[in-house]
Formats: structure tokens, C-alpha cells, sequence
């Protein structure tokens, strides 16, 4: 193992946090285009250092094809932003998901998020309107 003397991703703010988001996003598709799911992605197992952003704590990990899998890391994400960055959530959202996207592409890129919405309609995180 080794240290990484950076930032945390959760202690940027303004252009860097979005930025930091986007790369993100391509980690979080090109785990899952092999087969990895995060478990815990959080901006707080995110460390950016000289304009690089490295993942970190893989303790929940675990290997997965399945859609439903990928959609709750990004479910996971999405609350995570929703709370810790709560006033520019939308932006960072955003921004996760251009890089995602850019890098699973458009087919697998709409499949999770069809999924993410289901995931959504469930129980915990239904909207009550």
C-alpha cells in the first residue's frame, strides 16, 4: 500500500470539485466496464493530487456485471453528493455523469441510469409528493 499526501475530493470546492467529479465518473465507468463495483464511493475515497484523482478504500468491493449493481454506486454517489454538497449538487451530478458516460457509452451509459431510476422509485428513496 501506498500514502497519498493530496487533498480529499470532499474538501474541494468550485472548479476543482467539478472537475474532480468528472474524473469520478470515468473511474467509477471503467470499474465497471471491468467488472468492479466500489461499494462506498463517496467524495471522502477520492484524493486528488497534482491534477490527478486516485480511488481509494476498496474494503466493500466486490466483482459485478449487473446493472442493478453499477446503478447503486452511482445511487450511492448521488446521495453522497446530495448531502455533503448539498448547494451544488445538480453541477456535480452533472458532472460525474459526462464522465461516466464518456467513457461506458451511450448503450450501458442508459441502461444504469434506467436502472438507477428504479432504484429511485423503491421504497427508501421514493419521493413523497
Amino acid at each position: 500500500m501506498q500514502k497519498i499526501n493530496g487533498v480529499l475530493v470532499k474538501n474541494l470546492n468550485g472548479a476543482k470539485l467539478k472537475s474532480a467529479c468528472v474524473e469520478i465518473g470515468k473511474i467509477t465507468a471503467t470499474l465497471h466496464k471491468n467488472s468492479i463495483v466500489h461499494g462506498d464511493l463517496t467524495t471522502s475515497n477520492f484524493i486528488a493530487k497534482n491534477n490527478t484523482i486516485f480511488a481509494i478504500d476498496f474494503g466493500l468491493a466486490q466483482k459485478s456485471i449487473k446493472i442493478e449493481d453499477h446503478a447503486v454506486d452511482l445511487r450511492l454517489y448521488k446521495e453522497i453528493l446530495g448531502s455533503a454538497h448539498v448547494e451544488v449538487m445538480d453541477v456535480l451530478w452533472n458532472a460525474f455523469l459526462k464522465g461516466y458516460k464518456s467513457v461506458v457509452g451511450v448503450g450501458r451509459f442508459n441502461k444504469v441510469l434506467h436502472q438507477l431510476g428504479i432504484i429511485e422509485g423503491r421504497g427508501r428513496y421514493a419521493r413523497m409528493e
